[in-house]
Parts: structure tokens; C-alpha cells; sequence
């Protein structure tokens, strides 16, 4: 009869019971057995193996064992496995650490979370993710509404559910992670570092940051850089048609970013130039100077030559005359990002100011807003204020002489500011070193506006500092008639519908919609199109009716323009009134045409009494 072998008896010949040593002595000690092993180290475990013993015939131990050898084969293997890792991976993996203080951070992750939207993982990180009202547009153009339903009825929109609609961002984890692109394994750590970092003036912190780390088999970080530079490509995908804004970070936030940083707060469809309200000479002669400024001839012209290469712009006129809208439209037209800074941020130091324009990238345009209202004044000295409260005195005093008391007081009232206040907001010549100081920076496009361009102080627009002058003006007929073209051109064709008043027996054009479209237009715009309204009008009685069609035609709305703009005095109102006006009307240019005349009325009285609210809308 064959002996059964098993763990069990492996584990009792490796330890045979001992005995006293006396060959006479009968009485052996009790043997260590794995059984007795697992009573001395498992209290309770005799009693259970006796059970299952006994009543089914399954000895434990066997099982236990098992477990025992498995585990400890594990601890080998992942020990075995840490070494050969560490050799491997300091010899034969190349990688590449990306910060999250720099931008590609933000461009890898944006990439993950495309990559791991269509593939499978087991740990991911959810995002809410900030979208523009452009992109919530285009995410809804299969369930667009209209705000009058089929009957005529006014329909509310209600976007209380908006953000139910709205899908998360899944990055990956904190961790590691592995995937394949283009063939390549690629594996992923995310992890997040305490750093301490010294703030100056003897104060420090410990701010948070997190580190990508990204590796590859092989002794080239080549395959890296393309999956980043893919990545990069990833992100800026259909950016050309956007312009991104950005301010500094917030103070809350500087200490995960650090001074000087920028953080991106909106990405607009680019602006047409077209729709600028400029003369076109002047809005040529601001594209070709830039444009000559931006080529790379450019700098090396200026580097031989020893000049410093920059460029500043000063847009100067009433206000809602387009100033800003013109810097939008150069943004678009030369793909730059806007930066943009208030010189009244109470938070805002020179020395981080200086540090903004630091980290500047190589072309973007920087925008200083109503550089009249920053306060900017020349800081002037003891003797200089002194003498200024002694002039000032005299006058009220009347010729009489100062004395030492007076001369003490005004001393004194000069130097009442502590140091503390000295170093809030942003002195004139603190802000003259920024723009051209030695360690200005180069190759930015600086745009100031301003309502008062007399408000300036000379040294800050002299040449050198600001290099081209663009004066706006209110808009003149002609371009009364370019905006009122501009306004309804997209909207055609267009149906004339009249609403009729039981208070009065004059007709009163109605807001009118698109009515028709071609067989191919519909098949063109099949998803995004909502179905025309039917032509109503409203009788006297309350009834709804249904009227006739009629089209307008370009010629039509040009006649219409040419009409409107004749009611519009030559530069008396800024586009933006115009513009406004327009917007309350902006689907009934007959309406438009038909109460301008009230319109202008009304303004003109506004602007006689030099009041500020508008009562005719």
C-alpha cells in the first residue's frame, strides 16, 4: 500500500519530533508538527482541526500550509521583482517630468482625459470641467429651443437642469498607470509634492504641486516628446478659431502657481475684423504696422540695430467706441492670447507686476484698460511736497508768512504713510521700468485704452513707450448703415410679420424669424436647424392669425440701412448706443428703421440735460 505524500508530511519530516537524547527513556517531547506550530502561533486553531478532522475528514493544515508557501513565494517574487524593476528601469526606461505650474501639464491631462474617455481603466479622477457658453452651445445644438412654440405662445427657457447635463472629466488617478499610444507602452505616475517656498520679506509656505512623470522602455526620450508634442497638438486642436483671455492668478492662488503666473479665464470665437467700427484706413494701417512688427525679420532687424524690440499702442476716444473690440480682432486675426491686467488691483505689486510681464510668452498682446483711471501719478519727494502745501497755504492764508509749526505739520501729513501703504498699487515710474525698462520684456504687443487721453502723463506715451496712436470717434452714417447691415444680413431670408394694437390702429412691425430654406439648406443644417416658425399676427380681439409670407431681399436691407442711418445724426452716438438700440430689435430691422426716429429724439434729450439713464429704449 502506497503512502499518501502531502504538505503535511513534507512539513513533518523537515521537523521530527526530538527526543530526550536517553536511548532507555521511552517519553519523547512532543515533535513540532505543523499542527503544533499552528497551536502555538493560532490560538483556537487545535480545537477547529479537531473538528474538521473528525467530522469530515479535512485536515486544515494542509490548506493553511498552502497559504503559508504561497505567501511567502509572493514576498520573494515582489521583492525579486522590486530589483530587477530598479535595475530595468535606471538602465534600460527613459523619463520625463512635467510640472503642474507649466502649461503642458495642463495639455497632458487634457489628453488623458480624451484617452481614457474611449479606453477602460479601474482608478480615474473626476473632473467638473469650466465651459464657455460657446461650447455649451455647441454641445446642445440636437436640442436647441426656440422661445415661441408652434402657436405663437412665448416659451421660457429654463436651464435649472444645465448642470445635470453637463459630463465630468475622468483623468487618471493619483498613481501609476499604463497605456499604449502609437504602439508604444507608456507608463504614467501622478503624484503630488509639498514644496517649501520662500515669499519674501523672511515669509515662507508650503504650497502643493503635482508631478506627471512620464516613462518608456528604451534608452530615448523620444518617444515621450512626440506623445507630448501630440499632446500639445491634442490641446490646441480648433484654437485657431479662439482667442483665449488671460489675467493674473488670484491671490489665493499664487502660492500653487507661484508669482508671476497667468491662469486662462475664457476662450471667445475670434472676433472678425469687419466687425470692428473703425475707419477702414485706420484699422489697415494697425493691421500692416503689427503685422510688420510680428516678423521674425523683424526682431533681427531691431537686435542689429540695437533697439529694443517692442511695440506699444494707445487707443484713445469716448467710450463704446471699440477700442477693446478692435484689440479682440487683431488677437483673431494674428492668433495671439490676450493677456489681460488692471493697474487697480489692490493686491497687485510692482514687483509682481514685474513678474507677469516675466513670464509673458514670446508673442501675445498685453491690455492696460483705462490706463487713466489706474491712479498713476509721479512719486515725488519731502521737500518737493513741502514746498507744494507752502504754495497752497499761501493762498489761503493770504500772504501771510509760514512758521515753523506750519512747516512741521505739512512734513509731517507728507510722511504719514506707512511703508507698508507705499508698496500697494502701482506707481508711474514703477510702471515705465516695466514697459522699457533693462529687463523689459521683448516681443509683446502692449494696447492701452483710455477714455481721456489728456489725463495721460507724457512720459508714459511718449515714443518708445507707446509707438502708434489710434484716436475712435463716434460712428459716422456710414458706419450707422455698415452696422445696421452687419446686424440682420445673417438673418436672411426673413418674413415681415404686423402685430396689431387694440390700442392703436397703426401698424407695429414684429420681431420676424427665418421662414424658408432650400432643399439643400435643410439637408445641410438637418441637425442643427430648428423648424421655422409659422408667420402670426395678433388681432385686435386677441386672436392669432396667420399672415402672408414675404422675403427680404439684399437690396431690400440695404435700402432699409440707408434708411436708418439718415434718421442718425454724423457722430453724435458711439456704436455701442447704436449697437444696443439694435440688439432690443435684433430680428425686425423694419421695426428698427420705424422707431429710430423716437430713439434719437430721446437721446438727444438725455445727452441736452446731461443725464445718464436712458428712459427710450
Amino acid at each position: 500500500m502506497k503512502q499518501k505524500i502531502g504538505i503535511g508530511n513534507i512539513l513533518e519530516s523537515a521537523f521530527p519530533p526530538r527526543s530526550t537524547g536517553n536511548a532507555s527513556d521511552s517519553t519523547a517531547l512532543p515533535g513540532l508538527s505543523p499542527t503544533t506550530l499552528l497551536e502555538t502561533f493560532v490560538p483556537g486553531y487545535g480545537a477547529i482541526h479537531k473538528f474538521l478532522l473528525f467530522s469530515f475528514g479535512f485536515d486544515v493544515t494542509v490548506l493553511v500550509s498552502l497559504g503559508v508557501v504561497l505567501w511567502l513565494s509572493g514576498r520573494i517574487f515582489r521583492s525579486v521583482w522590486t530589483v530587477i524593476y530598479a535595475i530595468v528601469a535606471s538602465n534600460y526606461m527613459a523619463e520625463i517630468n512635467v510640472s503642474s505650474t507649466d502649461e503642458i501639464h495642463a495639455h497632458l491631462i487634457a489628453f488623458l482625459a480624451h484617452q481614457y474617455k474611449i479606453n477602460s481603466s479601474r482608478r480615474l479622477m473626476a473632473e467638473t470641467p469650466s465651459k464657455s457658453a460657446w461650447e455649451l452651445d455647441n454641445e446642445d445644438t440636437e436640442t436647441q429651443e426656440t422661445t415661441v412654440d408652434a402657436e405663437g405662445n412665448i416659451k421660457w427657457l429654463n436651464f435649472s437642469n444645465q448642470e445635470a447635463k453637463s459630463q465630468p472629466r475622468f483623468t487618471p488617478a493619483i498613481g501609476s498607470h499604463n497605456f499604449w499610444h502609437k504602439g508604444t507602452y507608456f507608463q504614467l505616475r501622478r503624484k503630488e509634492v509639498s514644496m517649501f517656498d520662500e515669499l519674501g520679506g523672511g515669509a515662507a509656505a508650503f504650497k502643493d504641486k503635482e508631478v506627471l512623470t512620464l516613462s518608456c522602455f528604451g534608452r530615448s526620450t523620444e518617444p515621450i516628446k512626440k506623445l507630448i508634442e501630440h499632446a500639445k497638438a491634442h490641446y490646441h486642436l480648433g484654437h485657431n478659431a479662439k482667442t483665449v483671455i488671460k489675467r493674473p492668478a488670484p491671490k489665493d492662488m499664487r502660492r500653487f502657481g507661484g508669482r508671476g503666473a497667468w491662469v486662462k479665464i475664457a476662450e471667445r470665437p475670434c472676433r472678425p475684423m469687419k466687425t470692428v467700427v473703425l475707419d477702414e484706413e485706420r484699422k489697415m494701417d494697425v493691421l500692416a504696422d503689427i503685422n510688420e512688427y510680428l516678423n521674425p525679420a523683424t526682431a533681427r532687424w531691431y537686435a542689429n540695430r540695437g533697439i529694443p524690440y517692442r511695440r506699444g499702442y494707445l487707443f484713445y476716444g469716448p467710450p463704446g467706441t471699440g477700442k477693446t473690440s478692435l484689440t479682440f480682432a487683431l488677437a483673431g486675426v494674428f492668433g495671439l492670447d490676450i493677456h489681460v491686467v488692471s493697474l487697480l488691483e489692490p493686491t497687485l505689486t510692482e514687483e509682481e507686476l514685474g513678474m507677469l510681464f516675466t513670464n509673458l510668452p514670446a508673442r501675445c498682446i498685453v491690455l492696460l484698460e483705462d490706463i487713466d483711471t489706474a491712479g498713476l501719478i509721479r512719486e515725488t519727494s519731502d521737500d518737493d511736497d513741502v514746498v507744494k502745501k507752502g504754495e497752497e497755504g499761501e493762498g489761503k492764508r493770504r500772504g501771510e508768512d509760514w512758521n515753523v509749526v506750519d512747516l512741521t505739520k505739512a512734513l509731517k501729513k507728507a510722511n504719514q504713510l506707512s511703508e507698508e501703504e507705499k508698496k500697494k498699487g502701482i506707481s508711474l515710474s514703477g510702471l515705465l521700468n516695466i514697459i522699457d525698462g533693462v529687463a523689459s520684456h521683448e516681443g509683446r504687443v502692449l494696447v492701452m485704452t483710455t477714455n481721456h487721453p489728456e489725463k495721460l502723463d507724457e512720459a508714459l506715451i511718449r515714443p518708445g513707450r507707446v509707438d502708434h496712436q489710434v484716436a475712435f470717434g463716434n460712428a459716422t452714417q456710414l458706419q450707422v448703415k455698415e452696422l445696421f447691415e452687419r446686424m440682420y444680413t445673417n438673418d436672411l431670408p426673413r418674413t415681415k410679420l404686423i402685430l396689431s394694437s387694440p390700442s392703436t390702429s397703426s401698424p407695429v412691425p414684429a420681431p420676424v424669424t427665418p421662414l424658408s430654406l432650400s432643399i439643400n439648406e435643410k439637408e445641410k443644417e438637418k441637425d442643427d436647424f430648428t423648424p421655422p416658425l409659422t408667420p402670426i399676427k395678433t388681432t385686435a380681439n386677441g386672436t392669432i392669425e396667420k399672415i402672408k409670407d414675404e422675403e427680404l431681399s439684399q437690396e431690400e436691407l440695404s435700402d432699409e440701412a440707408g434708411k436708418f442711418a439718415s434718421h442718425v445724426p454724423d457722430g453724435m452716438f458711439s456704436p455701442a448706443e447704436i449697437q444696443g438700440f439694435l440688439l432690443k430689435r435684433k430680428k425686425d430691422p423694419r421695426r428698427a428703421v420705424l422707431e429710430v426716429g423716437t430713439w434719437v429724439d430721446g437721446m438727444k434729450e438725455v445727452k441736452r440735460r446731461g443725464g445718464k439713464v436712458v428712459t427710450v429704449q
